[in-house]
């Protein structure tokens, strides 16, 4: 039984909710690629989240954005040099953006690198 308070299993962020003014931002730093890294917390659950953006500003559609769910733990200890590394290792993380028509996709774990390399094609 859980104590009275939303389960964070039902919480809408754990289904792709990403709206800005449900979460409490830290920013974290750029990396060496330029890409923004930021700790969120849920304001509703408390839920932690990695959130890694990475824009090609001379590209049409070019901004792409992953999210993954993270413990307070390494919450604590991100950094921006060790932000992409975390991120491959989650279970599961979501993905968005312009590159990818503006849809939130959950994607399963593996090389952050074939989504980061701006293609020619869809």
């Amino acid at each position: 039984m859980h104590a009275s308070g939303q389960n964070p299993q039902e919480c809408p962020c754990l289904s792709g909710d990403v709206y800005y003014q449900n979460f409490e931002d830290k920013v974290v730093g750029v990396d060496r690629d330029f890409g923004e890294v930021t700790v969120s917390k849920c304001k509703r659950c408390g839920q932690f989240w990695l959130h890694y953006l990475m824009e090609y500003e001379h590209l049409t559609a070019g901004g792409r954005w992953f999210r993954g769910p993270i413990s307070a733990k390494i919450a604590a200890s991100v950094t921006a040099a060790n932000a992409t590394k975390l991120l491959e290792k989650l279970d599961w993380y979501f993905r968005g953006g312009s590159a990818f028509g503006g849809k939130v996709l959950r994607t399963s774990p593996g090389q952050l690198r074939q989504w980061l390399v701006p293609s020619t094609g869809p």
